[in-house]
């Protein structure tokens, strides 16, 4: 199955950023005015916003595209979405932990995945009143241009405060973003040159985020450097390389003689 390129995605992409930026700004009220938490299983922590801006979100795109599948992290997934050619692919709140904590850096992540490649990607972070939404249904990579003798690379704040970035060329540094999906929305926007991450990741943590970087002419596979697919049967992407072309080239060579 391809991507519809002809198809105009203005109505999704107005619908989506309707309703994402109404569960963000639900989710921003709940923090002010107080909120009860848990942990599912393991460590992972949920919030009552989650729940809510779960609701929300499905409502309103369910709604708008009955016949489109689902996948959330807040909702219990079934195999139905794999026999539809879209798939909304959804984070209610995509960094809880620093949602719970008053950082400024957690979204709500909303993506359409069409014959497996997201199409559509919203990340909304009420907090910094960040939206960035992007239609991307072709490679648009950017020309592979020259490649910068210094960049910064971003990642998480758990990889960056255990150690747990893998050594890098001469030239990079590092800086830590708690959400990954406002992560990758602060790569599309201009700050940041790479974006790095050697865990594995759910699909909706990164989808929405795959769409804006690139829209923006980023290069995106996983950090083996292989292209990534959505609204698969496992739902996890192998970690995250993402950067201009020239600049991909360089860290994928790099991290192949690591391996």
């Amino acid at each position: 199955m391809g991507v519809m390129a002809d198809h105009d995605y203005s109505a999704e992409l107005r619908i989506a950023v309707e309703a994402t930026r109404a569960a963000g700004d639900e989710v921003a009220r709940m923090r002010r005015e107080g909120l009860r938490y848990g942990h599912k299983d393991g460590r992972e922590l949920v919030s009552e916003a989650d729940i809510r801006a779960a609701e929300m979100l499905h409502a309103a795109l369910t709604a708008a595209f009955p016949s489109d599948g689902w996948l959330s992290e807040e909702h219990t997934d079934t195999a139905e979405r794999l026999g539809r050619e879209r798939a909304w692919v959804v984070d209610p709140i995509d960094g809880t932990r620093e949602f719970l904590m008053g950082v400024p850096e957690y979204a709500v992540s909303v993506a359409l995945v069409v014959g497996g490649e997201p199409v559509l990607g919203v990340v909304y972070n009420p907090a910094a009143e960040d939206l960035q939404a992007a239609v991307c249904t072709d490679s648009a990579e950017d020309p592979a241009g020259l490649l910068p003798s210094h960049f910064t690379v971003l990642v998480g704040r758990n990889e960056k405060r255990w150690n747990e970035v893998p050594p890098l060329p001469r030239g990079a540094k590092t800086t830590a973003v708690g959400s990954v999906a406002y992560r990758l929305s602060r790569l599309a926007g201009g700050h940041g040159d790479a974006c790095l991450s050697g865990y594995g990741r759910a699909e909706w943590d990164v989808a929405a985020g795959v769409v804006l970087c690139k829209a923006a002419g980023f290069r995106v596979t996983d950090v083996l450097g292989h292209p990534m697919r959505f609204n698969q049967p496992d739902p996890y992407v192998a970690g995250l390389l993402i950067a201009k072309p020239a600049l991909h080239g360089v860290l994928d060579q790099w991290f192949r003689r690591l391996r």
